[in-house]
């Protein structure tokens, strides 16, 4: 694969000033263009060779593959945590949080919103028959799920897992997902315990708690994500080489939420021609289009643990 920052280093080369050890406010201008130059060059390699990797390691099949598997990991799997969540709280009250959490993630109309989480809701309802097939439906497909993250993720690195270490490291990211679901719906129940009942008097703005409710699903998302792409490799990756690609596919997941429900309110194509079946069309192809990112912010992160680190210093 050609690499579009060979020759970064040597692009990073300032001239000394004719006065020794010190730099006269021309060449000071003169490096912080370069140094803004080579910061440019540097996203734009990234940016290409992230385009490239994704390209070469078949990430639009891979994304298909992750559609495939968690569409049918979805429903078991909230039917499970609601489940887990009813031996604590009250069952309604568990199924409220969980399928309004999930909801806010899913780019829909209002009609095709209650057409399927309805469902899921009256499927709830029928707990204990559901549970015993939703826990083995949710251990089959839910490893699958995250098998073809890992999958994918270290193809992107250039790497490959043994077949027995796919199920363990699938079942540590699942408990990863686990607890950022439940921190997801409990830290938004906390702050309005905090709002409503403990901190009244104060009389807070109802402002700030609306940033942290709105900041809430997208932390959830970030700290995800960046689980998810430090451990998923099978090698030693630092932090530093993935939080700029878990970050960069939050912001993608936002502007896709957008485009997305922009789409589907002024385009009636999906139900034209799925009828009945164009929530469910529309949910399988938001999971496609979220798996396509998530493994493009893979692809991110190799991009910048591959990028030279190299820097312009300003001498006083």
């Amino acid at each position: 694969m050609h690499n579009p920052w060979k020759g970064l280093h040597q692009r990073s080369h300032v001239p000394a000033s004719n006065e020794p050890g010190h730099l006269q406010p021309t060449d000071r201008i003169l490096t912080m263009v370069r140094l803004f130059e080579q910061k440019v060059h540097r996203i734009r390699c990234i940016l290409s060779f992230s385009v490239q990797k994704f390209l070469q390691i078949d990430g639009v099949m891979w994304g298909a593959a992750f559609a495939y598997n968690a569409f049918f990991s979805l429903f078991p799997l909230i039917i499970l945590f609601i489940t887990g969540a009813s031996f604590f709280i009250d069952r309604t009250r568990a199924t409220m949080e969980i399928v309004g959490f999930v909801e806010r993630y899913v780019p829909m109309s209002n009609k095709m919103h209650h057409h399927i989480f309805d469902t899921v809701t009256g499927v709830v309802t029928a707990r204990r028959q559901a549970s015993t097939v939703a826990f083995f439906l949710l251990l089959v497909m839910t490893v699958r799920c995250f098998i073809t993250l890992i999958n994918a993720t270290n193809r992107a690195w250039g790497t490959t897992v043994a077949w027995w270490r796919l199920p363990m490291k699938s079942l540590v990211l699942f408990g990863a997902l686990a607890i950022a679901v439940f921190l997801g719906c409990a830290v938004p129940v906390f702050v309005v315990v905090v709002k409503d009942g403990i901190f009244t008097e104060f009389n807070f703005s109802s402002r700030i708690f609306g940033l942290a409710s709105l900041s809430i699903p997208l932390m959830t998302v970030f700290v995800s994500l960046s689980f998810v792409y430090k451990f998923a490799p099978r090698r030693p990756t630092r932090l530093n080489e993935v939080w700029i690609g878990a970050l960069c596919a939050t912001v993608l997941l936002q502007v896709a939420e957008y485009l997305f429900v922009l789409y589907l309110k002024n385009v009636d194509t999906v139900n034209a021609v799925y009828g009945t079946f164009g929530g469910i069309m529309a949910l399988l192809l938001w999971i496609y289009l979220s798996g396509c990112i998530f493994i493009f912010g893979a692809c991110l992160c190799v991009a910048q643990a591959a990028t030279p680190s190299s820097t312009v210093h300003i001498r006083e």
